[in-house]
């Protein structure tokens, strides 16, 4: 959504759903149509009231204004406070944006839901997919929400339109819903003038917005896609030369402020405008980020010629890596994120001077590589213009305003907690902490810490081939500088100590850029900046070796400042056990995704996969996810021509580093030429001409000749995937087909492929109605080999074992408890693998988290000498250890019963396991 905040010029405001709409009105002349004032009870009867209770009040600060106030009901349905508009205008297609002004009189932000739908969502059975869902924040004041009347995608952002493959239809408009609060909190917002506005800039000023054809368009501004053809009449376009930019090129990333939420990657094409000859003034903006991982620009140098004379150009030695590296050492703290993170990298305006004798200005970028140059806006207007002049530097001006306005941090201010003398003498002070507290700049000490002396860690008791943290935070008193750490005491032969630091990074939700502060990457350290203000997280990790001497070890983590002084002495204790831990078992845990992302060099790829694989293991994974494709490149006589030399050493590294297990293909591991995605496809058609047999034929044809490969060179039982939260009847017929002629292929080559799905299903009903996805998705789990679950219950384990099928299950939390007791219960109840979302995804620049389409969830980060796991992952390895000592207790408990019958230590162990199964439902 977009929005206007009081205060200074008038100005549009977008936020989190849409494109940015953000015009100083008072220059750009808006009209507007008032749809509903809020000052009467004939206007709160235009609305029904869904959650909360709606009255006349007068506004907060305003005297003698009055408004609508809602009260929220915490135990509201959707939201505390909901409103659904009784009549709605239909045809809004004459205006560029609907505004509601909010006023949230709290002190901490609110969200924001908006529901729009139009005929076509009525005719198509008035589902959630076919509706536009967007959301926002309302910061404490008073603010405009804008929402742009094009551009209102279907479903969801990350995954719009999948039924009706277009965007709301303005013209069309059937309901309007609106949401404030989150669900079970209590408050009030005020909402007032809702209305419908347009705008134009002045005179003199072009003004183009860059992005999809259904684009939300700039208040005032000139759309411009891929599909905007020069046009004599209006003066602008691409072409003819170089052409116009490919289907889909333009896109959008629901990120960001102003003309940086769309673009058009523009790379070789002209871009011409008809302009008097002149002297002018010319703004381009770029977007960096891109719409999904992959499509951050990547070019090692890019230009922009203007009637074919070099203008501009930017080169970049790291080429594609650069937004991999561009923040590994930057974090926010204390700096604002506007000048830190977006001015001078992600959101590029460029402005230039620029003289002509003809009557046009060509514009032409060029990189080295696609994605380089995807432009988001363009404006020009003549040098001595001070009109146009001013209203665009009101444009540039809000742009960082709006930014800051809505990438809230959500953090709460700190609270002073007063420490003893003896830690103000040292200049810090330390507590120990656990891998899962959240520890953030702003954390402060328990009341009760005693001093320095009195200072124990966590005393750790360890089974010989464990891994185990020790965790401290350290609040600086003052200025410290640079200290030095290191782990002192005797560690014995088969244990190692490292330590490592936390660095902070931004934190987001989903649509949204209001943000938190938390603890991101940990990273090998030895030695720390102590500043004031900002506490910092140190963990020392110990690896227990399988030959480590049982037995006590004395030891202590110890800081010191920068000249050898000993600031403190933090002891701790690790005592071995003599059990080995036991790491063998059948059950399957992973990530999606494994292969280092196509942002790194070529070269490095192979040995940073390794890392990779070395890294998974320390982290108790013992499967993996993602892989190469391999490809079918034609036919001989009747024969698949098939292409897998890429697969052969990626299944050898595999082997070498002990991932024999069976692998899951979701990420990787396609048979490229053979099918479209999860359906048979246009390219079923083709491969049947090019084989000259019928299709079904020429796919079990080409899945044997695979099959003789992959048991030749004993590769691993691939988990295929043929679906993905299959959202809509017509793709899950589609896609049930192909999964049948699949099951074909599995049950013949059973060794090399098995059909998995990611889902969600229940057996508690069986729907006959086929609009019912849930009928679809019990056909899938009646058909897959595999079937990969997100939500399930106990009546998925029954079906499961009438039909001999294999359950598994994905996205289940990324914490200790997720990772140990209760994937442990899921594994004991039947369950044969968990896989979680995700390894290594990048949706932007990787060390910034408020770009991109969605949040950042990499386990791991790449960096230029190292990789970092993140907290998340650190904790996800505790919980696998977990798994793991369960798992030895299991088998010795098992080996007790077989020598020792009736021994009480057996029974325990047993009854132990027991309470752990029956602790966690399914």
């Amino acid at each position: 959504m977009t929005r206007r905040t009081h205060g200074g010029p008038r100005v549009f405001w977008r936020v989190a759903s849409g494109i940015v709409l953000l015009s100083c009105i008072g220059v750009a002349r808006a009209d507007e149509r008032m749809l509903c004032s809020f000052t009467s009870a004939a206007d709160l009867q235009q609305w029904e009231v869904r959650s909360g209770r709606l009255s006349l009040a007068s506004l907060p600060g305003h005297p003698g204004v009055t408004a609508a106030r809602l009260d929220f009901d915490a135990a509201g349905r959707y939201q505390p406070g909901y409103l659904t508009w009784r009549r709605v205008a239909g045809d809004w297609s004459g205006f560029d944006a609907l505004v509601l002004e909010v006023t949230n009189p709290g002190t901490t932000p609110l969200p924001g839901y908006v529901l729009v739908a139009d005929s076509a969502w009525a005719e198509a059975g008035r589902t959630y997919w076919n509706r536009h869902n967007g959301s926002t924040v309302f910061p404490p004041g008073t603010t405009e929400w804008v929402i742009p009347v094009r551009g209102m995608y279907r479903g969801e952002a990350g995954s719009r339109n999948n039924d009706i493959g277009r965007n709301i239809d303005p013209d069309s408009i059937v309901r309007l819903d609106f949401g404030f609060g989150a669900k079970g909190h209590s408050g009030r917002v005020y909402v007032r003038a809702m209305r419908l506005v347009r705008s134009r800039p002045p005179a003199g000023v072009w003004a183009f917005d860059f992005g999809p054809p259904s684009q939300s368009v700039m208040l005032g501004w000139t759309p411009v896609s891929h599909k905007t053809v020069f046009d004599a009449r209006k003066g602008f376009g691409w072409g003819p030369k170089g052409g116009t930019p490919w289907n889909g090129a333009a896109r959008d990333t629901t990120f960001g402020p102003m003309l940086t939420r769309d673009f058009c990657e523009s790379r070789n094409s002209v871009f011409r405008v008809r302009v008097p000859p002149g002297r002018y003034t010319v703004y381009f903006v770029l977007e960096n980020c891109g719409y999904w991982g992959g499509e951050q620009a990547k070019h090692r140098w890019r230009r922009l010629r203007i009637n074919d004379r070099v203008v501009w150009e930017e080169k970049r030695p790291d080429g594609p890596a650069h937004a991999l590296y561009r923040f590994e050492d930057v974090e926010p703290l204390g700096g604002d994120l506007w000048t830190t993170y977006m001015q001078p990298e992600i959101t590029r305006m460029e402005r230039i001077e620029v003289t002509t004798k003809e009557p046009e200005l060509r514009f032409r970028f060029e990189a080295d590589v696609p994605w380089a140059c995807k432009v988001a806006g363009l404006v020009l207007f003549r040098r001595d213009d001070q009109e146009a002049a001013a209203w665009f530097a009101d444009q540039e001006a809000l742009l960082a305003k709006e930014f800051r306005q809505h990438a809230v941090c959500l953090d709460p201010p700190p609270v002073a907690v007063r420490v003893a003398d003896s830690w103000k003498a040292r200049g810090l002070a330390a507590w120990p902490v656990d891998l899962a507290d959240t520890v953030v700049p702003a954390s402060q000490p328990p009341a009760d810490l005693g001093g320095p002396d009195e200072m124990r860690l966590r005393d750790v008791l360890a089974v010989r081939g464990e891994y185990e943290p020790v965790c401290v935070a350290v609040r600086p008193l003052r200025d410290l500088g640079e200290c030095l750490l290191s782990v002192e005491g005797s560690l014995g032969e088969g244990v190692e100590a490292s330590v490592g630091m936390v660095y902070y990074n931004t934190s987001r939700g989903f649509n949204t850029i209001a943000y938190r502060i938390r603890p991101h990457t940990l990273r090998p350290v030895d030695r720390i900046p102590l500043r004031p203000e900002v506490t910092r997280q140190l963990v020392v990790t110990l690896s227990v070796g399988s030959t480590a001497e049982p037995g006590r070890r004395d030891l202590a983590l110890v800081l010191r400042s920068s000249d050898g002084g000993l600031l403190v002495r933090l002891p701790f204790t690790l005592t071995v056990s003599s059990v080995l831990l036991d790491r063998e078992t059948p059950f399957l845990m992973g990530f999606f995704g494994l292969l280092p992302p196509s942002l790194l060099p070529a070269a490095e790829r192979g040995k940073i996969l390794e890392q990779t694989l070395d890294l998974l293991r320390q982290h108790g994974m013992n499967a993996v996810s993602g892989g190469p494709n391999w490809r079918l490149t034609g036919w001989r006589d009747g024969q698949p021509v098939l292409d897998t030399k890429e697969c052969e050493r990626f299944f050898a590294v595999l082997h070498r580093h002990g991932f024999d297990n069976p692998i899951n293909g979701y990420g990787g591991l396609r048979f490229l030429g053979l099918h479209d995605r999860y359906v048979r496809g246009r390219t079923a058609d083709k491969v049947a001409k090019e084989s000259g047999l019928p299709y079904d034929t020429a796919f079990m044809r080409a899945w044997q000749a695979l099959d003789a490969r992959a048991r030749a060179a004993n590769w691993p039982t691939m988990f295929t995937a043929m679906c993905d939260e299959t959202r809509v009847r017509d793709q899950a017929e589609k896609e049930l087909d192909f999964m049948k002629l699949m099951a074909r292929v599995t049950r013949r080559f059973p060794a090399t492929v098995q059909a998995s799905g990611s889902y969600s299903v229940s057996f508690n009903r069986r729907p006959e109605d086929k609009n019912d996805m849930l009928y679809w998705h019990q056909r899938f789990f009646e058909v897959l080999d595999i079937n990969s679950l997100n939500s399930h219950d106990p009546s998925v384990l029954r079906e499961a074992k009438r039909l001999g099928k294999s359950v598994h299950i994905y996205n289940q939390g990324r914490t200790r408890y997720s990772f140990g007791l209760y994937q442990w219960s899921e594994y004991r109840k039947g369950i044969k693998a968990r896989w979680q979302w995700h390894l290594n995804i990048l949706h932007g620049y990787q060390f910034f988290d408020l770009d991109g389409r969605e949040p950042d969830t990499a386990m791991i980060c790449y960096g230029r000498h190292a990789i970092y796991p993140t907290v998340h992952f650190e904790r996800c390895r505790e919980g696998a250890e977990d798994f793991y000592l369960y798992n030895t207790v299991m088998h010795l408990a098992e080996a007790g019963r077989r020598t020792k019958p009736g021994s009480p230590a057996v029974a325990a162990a047993a009854a132990f396991l027991r309470r752990l199964d029956d602790s966690v439902a399914l």
